[in-house]
């Protein structure tokens, strides 16, 4: 593939991806939106003159025919196991209500910046017509934006064509992961026009033989009992007539692992298999009926389970099936998979908190090893113990142990001794517990500030799922808690401590406000520590909806023990930057530039503790893997 296509891709998918994800309102929709878009464009790649006007056409194109499901925009917690607990704002409901061309029209024009001439050939409409598309949806928008509690006053913030470009800009922005990075997509490009290609060479082959055959009469021989044989210890092989995927960055061997034949006790009951393939996907578009695969279809402890996949336009897609043991096909519920992928193991968890069912669709030949919840040793050690489950045809179907607060669970599946995918699992059964019903420890330390009882009970839960416990099991304190000055409602900072079961402390500071809480990370300080000389510099990356793009939104937050009364803010060579107020306990304040640690002073000034300020963290607590491993 041509190295400018591969820089374009480097260069642009992320404006893309932002723009797709306000169009189609859920990350896994736009990620597809954005491959079928690149996919087009590297077909007209040699003969187009502006390939980022030839990929946003297919965008509004692809964006405007799908069926967009709605779901929120401003995605929860990145925790793997939990699905959003929060419901979308007011302006991710009003851009989900606009018709879905006016959508194209709005996002384009506010966020992205087209001009009327320039949309005009996207929309297929003359520019004056593209104008008031644009116009109507932004002024549909606007009273969504009113009033603005979270911005700070900066110039310019009255301009409602600015105030909107702040908007969705946040919105286009909001925290999460990607399923490729720029060197999978060309991949996935690739392979889509390979696979585009020997559809068209066996529907000519197909035509021909239909020709050539046309006066001749065929006899079909007897099939020939084939005897079953073990399964095997070496990968499953490739699609017929398709070569293998590329393998992912890292070198490890990528090969399909969710299609047919389908697998699981129910795999030689060709009637229900025929059946499960005309159920529909709930609020998921669905690829036509003959180009479904039943991958898995299995009766578990908690119920009768089918995966179900195909391809759409070159899009994978698939849907669990679930419903009581027995149930028939037209019995069976859809459940939305978020992180399926042809070559990406699928996981699934059925039943209500305790006693769980965990099933595993890997590939053929592949180890299965499952660990239950993160390990934190008495020093602060903290890591992870995978068990080999059986897995003779690389599925699993196991008992799981889970929480009120969340599952501790991560999968690893090795192939050919090196690891390909390591996870947590999907449990779209599960619901966020109140956060309220969670222990209401007092502040250890002196404040100004009263706890936020959903912030604190969503803190705990967040330290409670990965390690396999509810958060009364963990013996919580409130270390501090602190205002988070960002308008007259503000939100709050807290800095909560667990004593986790394998002995050590475990210190977690979150920020936000009920409905949005965002971890700014985690410590695990040996268990011997005396809470009361902990000190606390934390790097908080608050994107909460409302706050403008002209600010990063970074806090620092600093809770220092009862001697501190002041502190001083350092740079990386330790020269001194300027003072920090400690006030009820401790500080929340907009992170300065060049800061790099803090250093607490007594009364006298003496100083007392040097600590530096931790980085904002990459991926949550709980070690759980994201998915393929490099």
């Amino acid at each position: 593939m041509d190295t400018s296509f591969e820089e374009f891709v480097a260069a642009r998918r992320p404006e893309l991806l932002r723009t797709a994800l306000l169009l189609t309102g859920d990350r896994a929709g736009a990620e597809a939106l954005v491959q079928r878009a690149l996919v087009r464009t590297r077909a007209r790649w040699a003969r187009s003159t502006d390939p980022l006007a030839t990929a946003r056409a297919a965008l509004v194109a692809g964006g405007t025919r799908r069926r967009v499901r709605g779901e929120q925009v401003i995605e929860s917690l990145p925790d793997p196991s939990s699905p959003a607990a929060a419901g979308p704002g007011p302006l991710a409901r009003a851009l989900h209500d606009l018709p879905p061309r006016t959508r194209a029209a709005t996002v384009l024009t506010a966020l992205d910046g087209l001009t009327p001439a320039e949309l005009a050939p996207l929309l297929g409409c003359p520019p004056d017509v593209a104008a008031q598309e644009a116009a109507r949806g932004a002024g549909q928008l606007r009273p969504a934006l009113a009033p603005d509690l979270y911005a700070r006053p900066r110039p310019g913030a009255d301009d409602p064509a600015r105030r909107l470009h702040d908007e969705l800009s946040r919105l286009a922005g909001a925290p999460g992961a990607w399923r490729l990075d720029a060197g999978q997509a060309v991949a996935d490009v690739r392979h889509r026009r390979q696979r585009t290609r020997w559809q068209l060479a066996g529907a000519a082959a197909l035509t021909a033989l239909c020709v050539v055959g046309a006066g001749t009469t065929v006899i079909r021989p007897e099939p020939t009992p084939t005897p079953a044989t073990p399964a095997s210890t070496t990968p499953a092989p490739t699609l017929p007539g398709r070569p293998a995927p590329a393998a992912p960055l890292g070198g490890n061997p990528a090969i399909p692992v969710l299609l047919g034949p389908a697998r699981g006790s129910l795999a030689g009951d060709a009637g229900f298999l025929d059946a499960v393939r005309q159920v529909g996907w709930g609020g998921q578009e669905p690829p036509p009926v003959a180009d479904r695969e039943v991958v898995f279809a299995d009766d578990t402890p908690q119920g009768r389970v089918v995966l179900v996949v195909g391809e759409t336009e070159g899009d994978f897609r698939g849907t669990w099936l679930t419903g009581p043991v027995g149930a028939a096909a037209t019995e069976l519920v859809p459940r939305f998979a978020r992180s399926l992928g042809r070559t990406r193991p699928a996981t699934l968890l059925l039943g209500e908190p305790g006693a769980t069912t965990l099933v595993v669709v890997a590939g053929r030949g592949d180890t299965v090893e499952v660990s239950d919840r993160l390990m934190v040793g008495p020093r602060g050690t903290v890591g992870r113990d995978y068990l080999p489950v059986g897995a003779p045809d690389g599925t699993a179907v196991l008992p799981a142990r889970t929480t009120q607060a969340g599952s501790g669970l991560s999968v690893r599946v090795q192939r050919e001794g090196r690891v390909v995918h390591r996870a947590g699992v999907e449990w779209p059964g599960w619901r966020a517990p109140r956060p309220a019903d969670a222990p209401q420890p007092a502040p250890l330390r002196p404040t100004d500030q009263a706890p936020d009882a959903a912030v604190v009970g969503t803190a705990l839960s967040q330290l409670a799922a990965p390690l396999g416990v509810e958060p009364a099991e963990l013996e919580p304190e409130l270390l501090w808690t602190g205002r988070l000055p960002l308008d007259r409602r503000g939100g709050s900072v807290a800095v909560v401590v667990a004593h986790s079961p394998g002995g050590a402390l475990v210190v977690g500071t979150v920020a936000g406000r009920p409905g949005t809480v965002l971890p700014c990370g985690t410590s695990t300080p040996p268990g011997a520590t005396d809470v009361s000389t902990l000190t606390v510099v934390r790097t908080c990356d608050v994107a909460l909806p409302g706050l403008s793009s002209g600010e990063d939104g970074r806090w620092l937050v600093v809770t220092a023990p009862a001697g501190a009364a002041a502190a001083e803010l350092l740079d990386a060579q330790g020269q001194a930057l300027g003072p920090l107020a400690l006030t009820g306990g401790g500080a929340v304040v907009p992170m300065p530039d060049g800061v790099a640690a803090v250093r607490t002073l007594d009364g006298t000034g003496r100083p007392l503790r040097e600590t530096p300020v931790a980085p904002v963290p990459s991926e949550p607590f709980g070690d759980y893997g994201s998915g393929v491993q490099g």
